[in-house]
């Protein structure tokens, strides 16, 4: 259960970051503002279940990698190779904490 509570605030998570960017009137701020304390709230029901440092990592991870996905593929805006090892760099490190837990 912990992870789908993780799935859920990272899936907002993207909501959220992509709602600061197109939010426009106070109609749109009020999704931004309903993702951002959706987000928050399933973080803390994930990290009563596990860890919270790896909730929250997995959290940031997710949210980041579902972003930059937004960002490339729906908005088109290009990749760099520099973003493009950041990205692979924090990947990497999130599997090395996984593994490092087990």
């Amino acid at each position: 259960m912990a992870w789908l509570y993780l799935f859920i605030a990272s899936s907002f998570e993207i909501l959220w970051a992509i709602g600061l960017k197109y939010s426009r009137n106070l109609f749109e701020w009020s999704f931004t503002v309903f993702f951002i304390v959706g987000s928050f709230l399933f973080l803390f029901l994930a990290a009563k279940k596990m860890k919270p440092s790896y909730a929250y990592v997995f959290f940031v991870v997710l949210g980041t990698l579902g972003t930059f996905l937004f960002d490339t593929y729906i908005i088109e805006n290009p990749v760099n190779f520099i973003s493009l090892i950041a990205i692979v760099m924090i990947i990497i490190g999130v599997v090395k904490l996984k593994q490092i837990g087990d």
